[in-house]
């Protein structure tokens, strides 16, 4: 009974674990302070799915085509999350954890993070998902894919994408103040900004986002 309690708070640990890990590396490539690994993230947010773009395709359009990625998990991901593993495998040595759970952890939140960071996230990309036709999930996808498009929409005036970092839970979005349930008035300004801070991704991206032109808006409308 010990024994499956110990490995059962273990598995809900890694779980927990993961899905912070994922909203601060997340986070972190929203906030402008990881150079190149910011700028190739935003591939996804400013070409392929920009906020005036449509969100959602019939096939996912993947930013990791022609870049070194992990099948679509990009470099972005990879090298903050090859730093925290190194730095976990460090505090197991140092706390002597047992190699059962260490096992568990590893596995756990790498299969939680490519099931909701990697398949979830492209899910919530693409038209008709088998998922919200479903009985059991319709609800919960669905009001999960609308707070990540709230996610791919609002811009602040830095021209950095700053709410709803989670993808299927956003637990950690309200814990620390990240959470947007709303859609709010679009910032047209801080479109513009972002199209200037990210101008060599859009440029050599797969194609040009939608221009404020194309919309018929201005910015301040």
């Amino acid at each position: 009974m010990a024994n499956a309690l110990t490995l059962t708070v273990w598995f809900v640990v890694s779980c927990a674990s993961a899905e912070l890990l994922g909203y601060g590396l997340h986070r972190l490539l929203h906030s402008g302070l990881a150079g190149f690994l910011s700028r190739n993230h935003m591939k996804h947010h400013m070409v392929l799915y920009g906020p005036l773009q449509e969100q959602r395709s019939k096939q996912y359009r993947d930013a990791t085509d022609d870049s070194i990625s992990l099948g679509n998990i990009g470099i972005e991901w990879l090298i903050p999350a090859a730093v925290l593993i190194v730095c976990v495998l460090g505090l197991f040595h140092l706390f002597h954890v047992r190699l059962l759970y260490r096992l568990i952890y590893f596995a756990t939140t790498l299969g939680w993070s490519c099931l909701m960071f990697s398949y979830l996230h492209d899910a919530q990309h693409i038209e008709g998902y088998w998922m919200e036709r479903s009985r059991f999930l319709k609800g919960w996808f669905v009001s999960a894919r609308n707070l990540h498009e709230i996610h791919h929409q609002v811009i602040n005036d830095e021209g950095l994408m700053d709410r709803n970092f989670g993808i299927a839970f956003f637990f950690f979005d309200r814990l620390f103040g990240t959470l947007s349930a709303g859609e709010p008035r679009f910032n047209y300004d801080g479109y513009l900004v972002a199209q200037k801070r990210f101008r060599s991704t859009i440029s050599g991206g797969a194609g040009e986002p939608q221009t404020l032109a194309a919309r018929g808006k201005t910015p301040g409308d």
